[in-house]
């Protein structure tokens, strides 16, 4: 196999803001590249040398306008692309979850490759078109990404 066949690392932020949108998840459709009118979550390419949070914080700053610096690994994808979407391309995906407690900075910063950002409940996403690192974590019935969130009284609700 050549070097240029190995996998590419890539960063996907499930960002959640439980206080107005609960079971809800940042997502905005993909205007270009591999996966075009598919539903996904902000990110990008893991950068040489830069920690898996630096990437989520970066890439959710670079995309929607969005601050945050507290960043979990939640979840792993491995994933082969078909000819179908874009060519063949094997990527590993790391997602990294925030929690934010506003959004009035929210902004589609890159409308060239991307619609408005928008607040989706997770279970719709089941009926959805996804990008398709989105859709295996979706499928995955293990997975919530609500199970640590907590009220004000710091009691899990989920």
């Amino acid at each position: 196999m050549s070097l240029s066949l190995r996998p590419l690392v890539g960063i996907a932020v499930l960002v959640v803001y439980p206080d107005c949108y609960p079971d809800c998840v940042l997502a905005s459709q993909r205007l270009s590249s591999h996966g075009k009118g598919c539903y996904q979550l902000p990110g990008g390419h893991l950068e040489y040398g830069e920690s898996f949070e630096e990437c989520a914080q970066r890439e959710l700053k670079e995309e929607t306008n969005l601050d945050s610096s507290s960043f979990k690994l939640v979840h792993v994808t491995n994933t082969i692309f078909s000819e179908e979407d874009g060519g063949s391309k094997h990527y590993v995906t790391l997602f990294m979850k925030t929690i934010i407690h506003d959004d009035s900075s929210l902004k589609c910063m890159e409308p060239q490759k991307s619609s408005n950002w928008i607040w989706l409940k997770w279970n719709d996403l089941k009926t959805m078109k996804l990008f398709a690192p989105l859709q295996q974590t979706v499928q995955n019935s293990n997975f919530n990404p609500f199970h640590d969130i907590q009220n004000e009284n710091n009691e899990k609700i989920y």
